[in-house]
C-alpha cells in the first residue's frame, strides 16, 4: 500500500448495510472509500471492497493495518432485536466485542473512529434522552449496544459514540421500517402502526452526512443524532403516506404489547439533538424533510445506485 494519495480514506464497516451503504455513496468522490462487509461485497467503482468477519478477533486489526486508513465509521452490528433476545451471547459478540476490537484497532493505527449506537440503549421511561441521561436498556439488543459503547470509549478515549433511529432505502433485500410501511400501503393491505412506541427517526441519507461531519469535526465522546420530531410508529407511517400520495387511514392503530414480540421494546425513544446541532452547525431535519427525500431517492436513480453497490440492479 503506497503513503501516496489525495484524498483521505475512510474505512465504512457494515458497508452493504442500510446505514453502510448510504454512507459509502455519501462519501465517494470526497474520501478513498474502504468499504467492510461480511457476505456482500460492495461493487462501486473507485471503492475498495473488502469481505471480512469483523466478530473474528484480529480481523480488525489486520484490515486497519493493512489498509491505513485516516478514519474509520463503524455501523457494522447486529440489530434484529429478536434475534438478540435469542441468542445473547452472539449479540454481545457483534454488538460489544466487535466493536471494542474495531476501536482497539483504530487506536493502534490513529484513526479516528465513529461507532454507531442506537437509542435502544434506554428503557423509553423518560425520554426525550440527552447525552447525560443514564442508560438503562430492556433488551438483549439494547443490552449489547450499551455494552458496546462502553467497550468502545475504555478502547479508545478519543472515539466518538453516535445514538440514532433511522430509516431509509435498503442495499439489500430486507426491509426497513419506511420501506415496509410504503410496501404494505402501496399494495393497499391496512397496516398496524404502534401508537405506543415513539423515537425520532433520521432519514438514512440525513444521517450519512452528519456521520461525515462528525468524520471531519466531531470531537470524542458521546452525541445523539436524531431527527427533529419526536413520532409514534403509527404517526410516522401515516405522515410516510401522504408524503407519497397514499392513504393515511390504512394506517390502523395498535400496541406493540399485542405484537408477540419476544423481546421487550422501550416506548419512548426520542432524543435530544441540541449537541449535535452545537457541535456540527446544523438544525436537525425534520420527519417531513426526511420523508420528501426519502421519496425522491426513490425515483431519482438513488435508490437504484444502492443496490447496485450489492449486485442487486
Amino acid at each position: 500500500m503506497g503513503d501516496e494519495r489525495s484524498m483521505k480514506r475512510l474505512l465504512i464497516t457494515g458497508a452493504s448495510g442500510l446505514l453502510g451503504a448510504n454512507l459509502v455513496l455519501e462519501a465517494m468522490g470526497a474520501y478513498e472509500v474502504i468499504a467492510v462487509s461480511r457476505q456482500h461485497a460492495v461493487q462501486q467503482d473507485g471503492c475498495i471492497p473488502v469481505l471480512a468477519d469483523l466478530a473474528e478477533e484480529g480481523a480488525a486489526r489486520r484490515i486497519v493495518a493493512e489498509y491505513g486508513p485516516e478514519a474509520v465509521v463503524h455501523s457494522a452490528a447486529a440489530t434484529d432485536l429478536e434475534a438478540c433476545e435469542r441468542d445473547p451471547e452472539w449479540a454481545f459478540l457483534q454488538n460489544r466485542d466487535m466493536a471494542r476490537w474495531v476501536a482497539e484497532a483504530c487506536r493502534a493505527h490513529g484513526a479516528k473512529l465513529v461507532h454507531i449506537s442506537t437509542d435502544a440503549v434506554f428503557d423509553g421511561e423518560n425520554g426525550p434522552y440527552s447525552e447525560l441521561d443514564p442508560p438503562r436498556p430492556i433488551s438483549a439488543y439494547g443490552e449489547s449496544k450499551l455494552g458496546g459503547e462502553r467497550a468502545v470509549l475504555e478502547a479508545y478515549e478519543g472515539a466518538i459514540v453516535a445514538r440514532c433511529n433511522f430509516f431509509g432505502w435498503n442495499a439489500q433485500p430486507k426491509s426497513s421500517l419506511g420501506e415496509w410501511f410504503l410496501e404494505r400501503l402501496a399494495s393497499g393491505k391496512p397496516t398496524p402502526g404502534f401508537t405506543d412506541v415513539w423515537v425520532s427517526p433520521l432519514y438514512a441519507g440525513h444521517l450519512a452526512r452528519m456521520v461525515l461531519a462528525l468524520v471531519e469535526r466531531g470531537e470524542g465522546g458521546l452525541i445523539h443524532l436524531p431527527g427533529a420530531d419526536c413520532v409514534s410508529k403509527y404517526h410516522f407511517g401515516r405522515r410516510l403516506a401522504r408524503v407519497f400520495g397514499l392513504d393515511p387511514d390504512l394506517v390502523q392503530p395498535a400496541s406493540v404489547e399485542d405484537a408477540g414480540l419476544q423481546a421487550r421494546r422501550a416506548k419512548r425513544l426520542c432524543l435530544r439533538g441540541a449537541r449535535a446541532e452545537t457541535a456540527l452547525g446544523v438544525k436537525l431535519p425534520s420527519l417531513e424533510e426526511g420523508l420528501r427525500a426519502f421519496r425522491r431517492h426513490g425515483e431519482d436513480g438513488y435508490r437504484q445506485r444502492l443496490r447496485a453497490l450489492v449486485g442487486r440492479e
